[in-house]
């Protein structure tokens, strides 16, 4: 629940009798979001000024200490910076007895801290009344708050101050409304991380589900090795029966049993049989590893469902461990979360480029992100180019299982891997491109290295219109 209307009075009230003469030292964006903090000097002290617009706990108070600060300033604190550092505390006022509190500032204008909940917000107001700009979008229905309009005051409510205060209004008032948001919040905080964690847990779970059966599949076309080179050798036993044209073949086995070998009647006997041996090869060497990932894929889910039975009894400790473990395994939700909440991501291995068809290419930005981009980042089914025979950035175009790029998509994608690679600026380079299930690492060979397979090839000529709207 956020300040009454009353509460806020009291606060205002110290604030004028505290602040006024006070110089606005700096306008502060803290970690936490929805809050501005303003840094005041009085002689001899240093105030932080907390304005929280979240719509469970709009409040004012006094913090004993100057908050850590976000990455990046929000653009109203910019504005804050810009307008009224230096500036003088006149007044600090409550409007109409609710939940508005104005700050003016000798000369320079005033913040308007409209603490109304879901409709709450910031505003910068010039000496002549027009604003300036504020902390949120316009979010009011009946009024115009926008810069360059005349600020409008919320209409007057009866009985705004009837509540009675929660807080003793003494010297120590604003330290009792901080601790109290204190504990709301942390405990919030922790019902937030469980539910995100819970998400992920749920997105990972569906993943692995999704994989597991594919892998089946795999292994039940890898027990096709042992058919499909048995053909290849009863082909080549008989191969002076073989004709051109022939769609199959009626043979004894090695066994004495009469059995039919399909064939493909466009090309000969010996083809035929090369094609048997070779593909009975591809997926007897893929065997072991789908097995391997099948082993790994299993011994997650187990994981996963034992994280979401402990998930609410978890205390934050584990909760972190939690999010972590699930972070490393899937760094790809951990961006998607980080998006959701308004953080920017640590650090993500590729860029994101807009292609045609309403597609996205990722390039990696490194080696070892080449690394991270291919083996984590993408699906299988996804579109996956590189420079041939040249050091350069692996692309991926995420794709729909069954789907097909365009000529379009991947001409886009291959001017993206030209360009960071070594082949940068050159008229005519040939592009690698396949699918990202045929693209593998083997062991201890050096960042971005990877072996491809069922690869194809493509001719690019530069096109410097085409790269320029790419790299717009």
């Amino acid at each position: 629940m956020s300040l009454t209307a009353g509460e806020i009075g009291l606060v205002a009230t110290r604030w004028q009798d505290d602040l006024v003469g006070g110089i606005l030292r700096s306008a502060l964006s803290p970690a936490e979001p929805d809050r501005i903090v303003l840094e005041v000097r009085t002689p001899g002290c240093n105030h932080y000024l907390q304005i929280v617009t979240d719509r469970f706990s709009s409040r004012i108070g006094r913090i004993a200490q100057k908050p850590r600060s976000a990455p990046r300033p929000h653009p109203f604190v910019m504005l804050l910076r810009g307008h009224a550092t230096g500036a003088v505390i006149g007044a600090v006022r409550q409007v109409n007895d609710d939940r508005v509190v104005a700050i003016d500032f000798h000369g320079r204008g005033t913040l308007i801290c409209e603490l109304t909940s879901r409709h709450g917000n910031l505003f910068w107001i010039d000496p002549g009344g027009l604003i300036t700009g504020s902390f949120y979008p316009n979010r009011s229905h009946k009024r115009a708050l926008v810069p360059g309009k005349s600020y409008v005051e919320p209409l007057r409510r009866a009985n705004t101050a009837a509540r009675p205060s929660r807080f003793e209004d003494d010297e120590d008032i604003e330290r009792r409304i901080e601790d109290y948001y204190l504990d709301r919040e942390s405990d919030a905080a922790l019902e937030k991380k469980r539910r995100v964690i819970t998400r992920m847990a749920r997105i990972a779970r569906r993943r692995l589900k999704r994989l597991l059966s594919n892998l089946e599949e795999d292994r039940a076309r890898a027990r096709e090795a042992d058919v499909l080179r048995n053909r290849a050798f009863l082909i080549q036993a008989n191969l002076g029966r073989v004709q051109r044209g022939d769609a199959q073949i009626e043979v004894i086995d090695f066994e004495g049993n009469k059995v039919v070998v399909p064939l493909d009647p466009s090309i000969d006997a010996v083809s035929n049989m090369e094609r048997l041996f070779k593909r009975s090869k591809r997926l007897g060497r893929a065997t072991p590893r789908i097995r391997e990932r099948h082993e790994e894929a299993t011994e997650w889910l187990a994981r996963i469902d034992l994280l979401v039975e402990r998930i609410s009894v978890a205390t934050e400790d584990l909760l972190d461990e939690m999010q972590k473990e699930l972070e490393k395994r899937f760094p790809d939700l951990a961006a998607r979360e980080a998006l959701k909440s308004g953080v920017t991501p640590k650090h993500l291995p590729y860029r994101t480029v807009n292609i045609a068809a309403g597609k996205i290419a990722r390039v990696g930005r490194s080696a070892a992100d080449n690394d991270a981009l291919t083996l984590k980042h993408a699906a299988p089914n996804d579109l996956w180019l590189h420079v041939r025979g040249r050091v350069g950035s692996h692309v991926v175009v995420p794709m729909g299982r069954g789907e097909d790029p365009t000529s379009d998509v991947l001409v886009d994608a291959a001017h993206l891997a030209v360009h960071f690679s070594q082949a940068k600026g050159e008229d005519d380079v040939e592009v690698t491109y396949t699918r990202r299930k045929y693209v593998r690492k083997p062991r201890g060979v050096a960042p971005g290295a990877v072996i491809v397979t069922r690869e194809k090839t493509l001719m690019l000529r530069l096109d410097e219109a085409r790269l320029k709207r790419l790299l717009q």
